[in-house]
């Protein structure tokens, strides 16, 4: 890594006694952390991962816990987003990986306890003069400082220079929490994110007396990966897509059901799933969800709707693995429709039942249902379809056994 500062055996042998490990091997912390972080993160980032032991501060980040979120994770979901980036944007941009990476990887190594929720006294929340660190930067002298918020800033930037950064990522990390994003910087990070409008306009008018300080391209983007991570906190759910396995899903099964997609599919290959043309489909419909839509923000609509998706993706999938999983997706504005290989109405009948009974305890929302069974999945879903417009009259969840 350019710019890194070799860390030796022997701090990281003192690491392993500070972190709690208790073995005869001083590098055993690397091999566990390596398999842990390779249980929960992409495939993209695995090349990247080295990079993290390179940074003995980085490491402590795993011992903190704010806001609900501990931020050695809130580091790893940066890189993710960062190497989500194509390189034609980073190239439009002027930014190489390396050093957007490194930005990303120091950002925040100077967060302390005083942010941690178990410690985090919100009395001593106040505002402060910008340090004289970061005054040199243009507009830094009239920007939002709050302390303890920002206080990790000056301090991540004087680790960053002891790893003789380049300047451009100095600045990078030195204006995360101050720059100010311009508008084509934003709409070409977003649209390859695939962020939509209302996130996107959320970042950008967000906070204006802080985020005031003119910045380089490379400073704007580690900003709005950093509000994009803030965003998805809030409202626990992902709002950066990209082309994920479950947006190939979701696109994949919308095409079975309408007929512009036969089983030989090629993103169906890339699921690792086998159809025959002849499988099985359910139709959820939300009941009452206008109502919701009225009272919530859109953030909290889209948060409910991934995560009724995602609740019935583990219902259907219990008990089913690799070619044989059922397929399941958002077909609607509050339609979800699950391609599954069960022919038996009962067996259908009893999955129906328990997906709307735990989408009910758990959300809150009732559904009403449609089911397909033994013709092609297209005619199956049309089938599905009509039986759920003609149970559009009944207001009430009733037991599958008795409709």
């Amino acid at each position: 890594m350019r710019g890194e500062r070799a860390t030796t055996e022997r701090e990281l042998a003192e690491f392993c006694v500070s972190a709690g490990f208790h073995c005869d091997q001083p590098l055993c912390h690397r091999e566990i952390l390596y398999k842990t972080l390779l249980g929960v993160i992409r495939p993209r980032i695995v090349p990247f991962l080295e990079r993290f032991f390179g940074i003995k501060e980085l490491l402590y980040l795993a011992r903190i816990v704010s806001v609900g979120e501990n931020q050695l994770h809130h580091v790893i979901r940066m890189v993710e987003l960062a190497a989500m980036l194509p390189d034609e944007v980073l190239l439009c941009l002027g930014i190489s990986r390396d050093d957007l990476l490194l930005g990303v990887l120091f950002h925040d190594v100077g967060k302390g306890k005083e942010i941690d929720d178990g410690v985090f006294n919100a009395q001593s929340v106040g505002k402060a003069r910008v340090p004289q660190a970061l005054r040199h930067y243009p507009g830094m002298r009239w920007a939002e400082w709050t302390t303890p918020f920002h206080d990790h800033v000056v301090r991540s930037y004087e680790i960053a220079r002891r790893y003789a950064l380049p300047d451009t990522v100095l600045e990078g990390i030195a204006l995360h929490h101050h720059v100010k994003i311009r508008p084509r910087t934003l709409n070409l990070v977003g649209d390859a994110l695939c962020l939509s409008t209302t996130v996107k306009q959320d970042i950008f008018n967000h906070n204006p007396e802080q985020y005031a300080a003119l910045g380089s391209n490379l400073a704007q983007v580690i900003a709005i990966l950093d509000q994009l991570c803030a965003i998805e906190r809030k409202f626990q759910a992902r709002v950066s897509l990209g082309l994920e396995p479950q947006q190939i899903e979701d696109e994949v099964v919308r095409d079975l059901v309408t007929g512009m997609a036969t089983p030989e599919d090629p993103r169906l290959r890339v699921l690792g799933v086998k159809l025959t043309g002849d499988e099985s489909v359910i139709l959820f419909d939300l009941r009452a969800f206008g109502s919701f839509v009225k009272l919530h923000t859109e953030y909290e609509i889209q948060n409910m709707k991934a995560s009724i998706l995602q609740l019935i993706r583990s219902l259907v999938r219990v008990n089913r693995q690799g070619h044989e999983r059922d397929l399941a997706a958002l077909i609607g504005g509050d339609e979800y429709a699950v391609v599954t290989k069960v022919k038996d109405k009962r067996i259908l009948e009893e999955m129906i039942e328990r997906i709307a009974l735990t989408v009910k305890v758990r959300t809150g929302l009732e559904v009403r249902y449609g089911l397909g069974v033994g013709g092609t999945i297209a005619s199956n879903f049309h089938q599905a379809r009509i039986q759920a417009e003609m149970r559009r009259g009944s207001h009430f969840l009733y037991s599958t056994r008795e409709l």
